[in-house]
Protein backbone atom coordinates (compact mmCIF):
# COMPACT_ATOMS: atom_id res chain seq x y z
CA UNK A 1 0.00 0.00 0.00
CA UNK A 2 1.78 3.00 -1.04
CA UNK A 3 -0.10 5.42 2.05
CA UNK A 4 1.60 9.04 2.65
CA UNK A 5 4.97 7.81 1.17
CA UNK A 6 3.58 7.77 -1.68
CA UNK A 7 1.96 11.07 -2.66
CA UNK A 8 0.97 10.35 -6.33
CA UNK A 9 -0.36 7.44 -6.30
CA UNK A 10 -4.72 6.99 -4.43
CA UNK A 11 -4.29 4.23 -2.53
CA UNK A 12 -8.22 2.90 -2.56
CA UNK A 13 -10.70 3.61 -4.71
CA UNK A 14 -14.59 2.15 -3.69
CA UNK A 15 -18.08 2.83 -3.35
CA UNK A 16 -19.06 3.10 0.91
CA UNK A 17 -21.89 1.57 2.34
CA UNK A 18 -23.90 4.31 1.89
CA UNK A 19 -23.17 5.17 -1.42
CA UNK A 20 -20.66 7.93 -1.65
CA UNK A 21 -17.32 7.64 -3.29
CA UNK A 22 -14.50 6.84 -0.75
CA UNK A 23 -10.77 7.79 -1.64
CA UNK A 24 -8.60 6.05 1.19
CA UNK A 25 -5.20 7.22 2.35
CA UNK A 26 -4.21 4.43 3.99
CA UNK A 27 -1.34 4.57 6.87
CA UNK A 28 0.46 1.40 7.70
CA UNK A 29 2.77 1.40 10.97
CA UNK A 30 3.28 4.12 13.24
CA UNK A 31 3.42 8.06 12.81
CA UNK A 32 6.05 10.15 13.81
CA UNK A 33 5.56 12.21 17.42
CA UNK A 34 6.35 15.28 15.75
CA UNK A 35 3.83 15.13 12.88
CA UNK A 36 6.59 15.55 10.23
CA UNK A 37 4.66 13.41 8.13
CA UNK A 38 2.30 16.40 7.67
CA UNK A 39 4.32 17.69 4.32
CA UNK A 40 3.57 14.49 2.75
CA UNK A 41 0.05 13.86 3.94
CA UNK A 42 -0.75 17.58 2.23
CA UNK A 43 0.45 16.48 -0.92
CA UNK A 44 -1.30 13.23 -1.11
CA UNK A 45 -4.78 15.36 -0.38
CA UNK A 46 -3.77 17.29 -2.96
CA UNK A 47 -3.47 14.70 -5.22
CA UNK A 48 -6.94 13.24 -4.18
CA UNK A 49 -8.84 15.99 -4.45
CA UNK A 50 -7.46 17.07 -7.96
CA UNK A 51 -8.51 13.24 -8.69
CA UNK A 52 -12.13 13.74 -7.42
CA UNK A 53 -12.88 17.95 -8.25
CA UNK A 54 -10.94 17.67 -11.71
CA UNK A 55 -12.77 14.67 -13.32
CA UNK A 56 -10.60 11.91 -13.70
CA UNK A 57 -12.00 9.77 -10.87
CA UNK A 58 -15.69 10.10 -12.71
CA UNK A 59 -13.36 9.35 -16.05
CA UNK A 60 -12.32 6.16 -14.28
CA UNK A 61 -15.04 4.96 -12.84
CA UNK A 62 -18.28 6.34 -14.29
CA UNK A 63 -20.49 4.56 -11.67
CA UNK A 64 -19.23 7.11 -9.58
CA UNK A 65 -20.50 10.24 -11.28
CA UNK A 66 -22.80 12.75 -8.88
CA UNK A 67 -22.14 10.71 -5.72
CA UNK A 68 -20.80 12.41 -2.82
CA UNK A 69 -17.46 12.14 -2.34
CA UNK A 70 -15.68 11.09 1.09
CA UNK A 71 -11.64 10.92 2.06
CA UNK A 72 -10.46 9.47 4.50
CA UNK A 73 -7.37 8.86 6.35
CA UNK A 74 -7.57 5.46 7.52
CA UNK A 75 -4.28 4.64 10.08
CA UNK A 76 -3.24 1.29 12.64
CA UNK A 77 -2.00 3.60 15.03
CA UNK A 78 -3.89 7.19 15.90
CA UNK A 79 -2.29 9.90 13.88
CA UNK A 80 -0.53 12.91 16.51
CA UNK A 81 -2.97 15.53 17.61
CA UNK A 82 -0.75 18.42 15.13
CA UNK A 83 -2.06 16.10 12.07
CA UNK A 84 -5.50 15.15 13.61
CA UNK A 85 -5.70 19.41 13.60
CA UNK A 86 -4.35 19.39 9.91
CA UNK A 87 -6.79 17.30 8.90
CA UNK A 88 -9.83 19.10 10.59
CA UNK A 89 -8.84 22.28 9.19
CA UNK A 90 -8.20 21.27 6.02
CA UNK A 91 -12.16 19.11 6.14
CA UNK A 92 -13.37 22.55 6.84
CA UNK A 93 -12.30 24.02 3.32
CA UNK A 94 -12.68 20.73 1.96
CA UNK A 95 -16.09 20.76 2.84
CA UNK A 96 -16.88 23.98 1.22
CA UNK A 97 -16.30 22.08 -2.95
CA UNK A 98 -18.79 19.14 -1.79
CA UNK A 99 -15.76 16.89 -0.04
CA UNK A 100 -15.86 15.23 3.38
CA UNK A 101 -12.87 14.53 5.19
CA UNK A 102 -12.71 11.41 7.86
CA UNK A 103 -10.26 9.63 10.03
CA UNK A 104 -11.02 6.16 10.68
CA UNK A 105 -8.68 3.51 12.12
CA UNK A 106 -8.05 0.30 10.17
CA UNK A 107 -8.66 -1.88 12.91
CA UNK A 108 -12.53 -0.52 12.48
CA UNK A 109 -12.95 -0.82 9.10
CA UNK A 110 -15.07 -3.58 7.49
CA UNK A 111 -13.90 -4.49 3.97
CA UNK A 112 -16.28 -6.14 1.40
CA UNK A 113 -15.57 -7.60 -1.83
Amino acid sequence: MPGIDDPEKIDVIAEDADGNALLSIIQTGTWSKDGSERGRLKRKLAVYLRYALEGQMVATYPSLEGRPVVIALMYDDPPPKSLLDYWRRRGETAARDGVTLTTQSLGDTVWRA
